[in-house]
């Protein structure tokens, strides 16, 4: 997947340039100074200085300066085996793979970057920059303007067309190989993914693996404890010098919320009423109905405005049921309710749901309670080809009533697509329809939108606003056995299996990107829920494809997958008040167990209306979680930091938000702005990286005779130790185990 790549460095790499940094000595007066045996010093021979001062020129000093203390484990006979030589091949194995698919190592691309020409979206600004269409009811006129205006231009030629290939994937090619015989991106092919998952399936399910993986989680959630017990005291006083920032100021990324569910009930609720007492004689329904109309034929009046009697809240009958889970979107169990209400196409043009969005939105952008942003997410089902254009009209329309007039575009949030894995439903339409004509329904309007914008310029200012894909629905639902059918032969009305339909919505948005990226256009992360519920070898799809994923709690019943995970920090946005009501009871999520072992997970509301009692999600969410799974506060900033590291907001507000060296690593994450002290972030890349080099001097077959160095240098180092004690005691006295020591 092409995406901005903000993530951290590679950690073997990262350790290797500190490696070289040695020696702290101690002079008389206690003060120590650094001096390097190897190099990196300054021209005086010393340092920079220690980790928590700032330097004059702003520059941070290096990370390895830093003291606390060290949890290490003495690796002795039998600690590497010929099985962990096995299971650390199989590692290395499986993230070729990533890198095959997820980094795109494995797609052949002869796209150069193009230079922009005058009818190139090339922008990559969004929000604040974005020039906005205008769409009201001369939705017709704004766009004839555009195309006049561009045509008055002297034309550009058109360097690239796409065509829908007979695989299922889109072809790009240059305009003038009128024979079509080079195709400029070519991804790997369904057999090669087919083939990389089955194999990546039984590597994950082997003993050796299995085996191998927890015992290195295992080493890992005791490392944290032991640092937390250890070095807790000191984060504490860490965070208290950090004067300025706190948990509240800092920013907190809700990275999965859906926008039919972004209000809470109480929001909802009143909402509804005030509709209801000023603007009930406003004409909602196709058949004339004014919204008065609608709640009298019902039988409902301003007394049932109330949110017991919406009946939206989740409650038992949910748990296990994502049939009654979908129903709590209408309130009252009424459809039209949630069509006036909850969606953008009916017949005001979705102006309710606007109007109700910028509420939710008001919050993060006025910073009541704490500073937030969030990443919701628009529907388009691939049921009709212009669903995208019908999504880029409510989006960007100038919306003149309510509270917040303006289009729907927000400093304070970046807009995901999600996609609904409904070929159970399109499937009914009849006609011969094939798995192929939804997948031209997705992504024709797309490349239309990027290699045509003059042509689409609603659609291609939409997509300049669109910073990821997710694909939704309930994994526990029956679907095939992967196999290697092609889109247009998928006709029988049995769901494809989970990781089959996966594969092709990252194949066309591989390709997608490809050509964004040429055009000097951002490109769209791919970010789908996995591992809620259902088959637990949907996260080995994910791991292959997705930059990062929402849920994924199913992901503790696999230890394998869980430390590909966490040696990649694949990015999981997990939703516990959610969890609690649809599959797993709060008392046995995992996110505490995956936090302390250092996976790259953070805290999202997943659907507000249905799950929270409080206006302000995020702040419930957080404030949950804290107490069930006795987090301190360090640990939440920690989360919270991750919130943005997961999102696709601009790389510049990132370095707002987290410093502007955080491409280099948690460490350089500017502690004054993520209110996450050194010592915590230096604690975690060390242990990332040196699980990097463990299992890469195992995969190289390489372990025993590091093992047999390792072993001499922790006894000479034990007996240093004893050395040091025994030299500093006047006496030693006797007690039965002393020459143990």
């Amino acid at each position: 997947m092409m995406d901005s790549g903000d993530g951290p460095p590679e950690p073997i790499r990262n350790l290797r340039k500190t490696m070289t940094r040695t020696l702290r000595n101690f002079d008389s007066a206690g003060e120590d100074q650094l001096t390097s045996a190897v190099g990196g010093a300054g021209e005086d021979g010393v340092f920079d200085p220690p980790a928590r001062e700032r330097p004059a020129d702003g520059n941070w000093p290096q990370r390895e300066c830093l003291s606390f203390t060290r949890s290490l484990v003495f690796y002795g006979n039998g600690s590497i085996t010929t099985e962990h030589e096995e299971a650390a091949k199989y590692i290395e194995e499986a993230r070729a793979m990533r890198k095959k698919y997820y980094d795109g190592h494995g797609v052949k691309c002869a796209l150069e970057k193009q230079k922009l020409n005058r009818n190139s979206t090339g922008s990559s600004d969004t929000v604040d920059k974005v020039k906005t269409v205008m769409f009201d009811d001369s939705v017709e006129k704004a766009v004839d303007e555009m195309k006049t205006a561009a045509a008055g231009k002297e034309e550009a030629p058109i360097h690239l067309e796409y065509v829908f290939g007979p695989d299922g994937v889109v072809e790009i090619y240059q305009s003038s190989d009128f024979r079509r015989t080079k195709n400029l991106v070519q991804v790997p092919s369904l057999s090669d993914f087919v083939d990389d998952y089955q194999r990546l399936v039984e590597m994950s399910s082997s003993g050796a693996m299995r085996s191998f993986c927890f015992q290195r989680l295992q080493l890992l959630d005791s490392a944290f404890k032991m640092h937390v017990t250890i070095n807790g005291t000191l984060e504490n006083e860490a965070k208290s010098d950090l004067l300025g920032t706190d948990f509240y100021r800092t920013m907190k990324i809700d990275n999965h919320i859906h926008l039919a569910a972004a209000a809470t009930a109480k929001q909802f609720v009143d909402f509804v009423r005030d509709k209801l007492e000023n603007e009930g004689d406003t004409v909602v329904m196709e058949d004339g109905q004014t919204l008065k109309q609608v709640f009298e034929k019902a039988g409902l009046d301003s007394d049932h405005l109330t949110i017991d009697a919406f009946n939206v809240l989740a409650d038992y009958s949910v748990y296990q049921r994502f049939d009654n889970f979908n129903s709590k979107y209408s309130p009252f169990r009424m459809a039209q309710m949630r069509k006036i209400f909850l969606k953008t196409d009916n017949h005001i043009n979705g102006r309710y749901f606007a109007e109700l969005t910028k509420i939710v939105l008001s919050r993060h952008e006025q910073r009541k309670g704490h500073t937030s942003a969030c990443e919701m997410r628009l529907s388009v089902y691939g049921m009709e080809r212009n669903e995208w254009l019908n999504v880029a009209k409510w989006v960007l329309t100038d919306w003149k009533g309510g509270i917040y007039p303006g289009n729907m575009l927000s400093s304070r949030n970046r807009w995901m697509v999600q996609i609904p894995r409904l070929w159970r439903v399109y499937c009914k339409k009849g006609g011969g329809v094939s798995f192929q004509n939804m997948l031209e329904n997705l992504f024709i309007p797309l490349f239309e939108a990027t290699l045509y914008p003059e042509e689409h310029p609603e659609v291609a200012e939409l997509l300049n606003n669109i910073v990821g894909i997710d694909s939704v629905d309930d994994e526990g639902c029956l679907e095939a056995p992967l196999a290697y059918d092609k889109p247009s032969s998928w006709t029988q009305e049995e769901n494809p299996a989970y990781s089959w339909q996966l594969y092709y919505l990252w194949a066309n948005l591989e390709v997608l990107n490809r050509v964004r990226k040429s055009k000097g256009l951002h490109t769209i992360a791919f970010r789908p829920h996995a591992g809620e519920t259902g088959d637990t070898m949907h996260l080995a799809a994910t791991y292959m494809l997705c930059r990062s994923i929402n849920h994924g709690i199913n992901l503790d019943k696999q230890v394998s997958l869980q430390y590909l995970y966490y040696l990649d920090q694949v990015g999981m946005s997990i939703s516990p008040l959610s969890n609690n009501f649809l599959f797993r009871k709060i008392g046995t999520n995992p996110f505490p167990k995956l936090f302390k072992r250092g996976l790259n997970v953070t805290l999202s509301t997943d659907d507000p209306l249905l799950f929270h009692m409080s206006d302000d999600a995020l702040l419930e969410e957080y404030s949950v979680a804290r107490a069930s799974f006795d987090l301190s506060m360090t640990d939440m900033s920690e989360i919270a930091r991750n919130s943005v590291l997961q999102s696709g907001f601009e790389a510049d507000l990132k370095e707002e938000w987290l410093g502007k060296n955080f491409r280099k690593g948690l460490t350089h994450c500017d502690e004054d702005k993520t209110h996450v002290p050194l010592i915590r972030a230096k604690f975690r890349a060390e242990h990332l990286a040196l699980e990097h080099l463990m299992v890469t001097l195992l995969a190289a077959g390489k372990g025993k005779m590091v093992l047999e160095q390792m072993m001499n240098q922790f006894g000479e180092a034990r007996n240093g130790i004893r050395d040091i004690l025994f030299s500093n005691m006047a006496e030693v006295p006797n007690f039965p185990e002393q020459n143990q020591l």
